[in-house]
């Protein structure tokens, strides 16, 4: 699994989240991204035995783990986080639940592996940490990793589908990372990465969208 405390933290100019470790499962709990959420994930991901998946930004590692689960011991399941805490405590959760799930730090504009290496990649609430030019770093990264055919299941905040939201979510206009979010881009960030089948397949809470983007 690997001795976090002998690396080295990757440089990035994306959020990294390292004192929120401990608690973090518990926050995504508490504001409704419980099992039913991970499991909707999976539903729109499609993953099935022997296949090769990366989940980018996997935090504590649940859907990487759930993910190793879905394609077999046949296949390989790996979670990438520049947070030593984060990747820590996915290692230590994977250990003690005997999972296949690996886990290794990494960042989204350098991703440590073989161009066309996956067939599929995972991105579950990371992008909106990243500033409008890592994005798109990012996603050709993702495409960079995907076999041909290969697809990207984001989940990330969009365009509130609600007028209510929009009275908790316009001060987010001024933020750089999230304006692209707010303002329903993310699809052309997708389609400017190269990828040309992308595709919003559902929604959450009216506020979060699950976009399936082909390569």
């Amino acid at each position: 699994m690997g001795d976090s405390s002998r690396e080295v933290a990757p440089k990035t100019q994306g959020a990294v989240l390292k004192w929120q470790a401990p608690i973090y499962d518990l926050e995504c709990a508490l504001v409704g991204l419980r099992k039913k959420f991970r499991r909707e994930t999976l539903r729109h991901a499609h993953l099935s035995p022997g296949e090769q998946i990366l989940d980018v930004g996997c935090g504590t590692g649940v859907l990487t783990q759930w993910a190793a689960e879905k394609i077999s011991s046949s296949g390989r399941a790996i979670g990438i986080d520049p947070s030593i805490p984060m990747i820590a405590l996915a290692r230590k959760k994977a250990a003690r639940a005997h999972s296949q799930a690996e886990f290794k730090l990494g960042v989204v504009e350098r991703l440590p592996f073989e161009s066309g290496h996956f067939d599929g990649v995972l991105s579950s609430l990371m992008l909106h940490h990243l500033p409008a030019e890592l994005k798109r770093q990012g996603l050709g990264e993702i495409h960079r990793v995907l076999k041909p055919g290969g697809r990207l299941l984001a989940v990330d905040f969009d365009r509130p589908g609600h007028p209510l939201w929009w009275l908790g979510v316009w001060p987010q206009l001024f933020m750089p990372a999230l304006v692209a979010h707010i303002r329903g881009e993310i699809p052309n960030y997708l389609r400017a990465a190269g990828f040309r089948q992308v595709q919003a397949v559902g929604r959450w809470f009216s506020l979060l969208t699950f976009w399936e983007a082909r390569k």
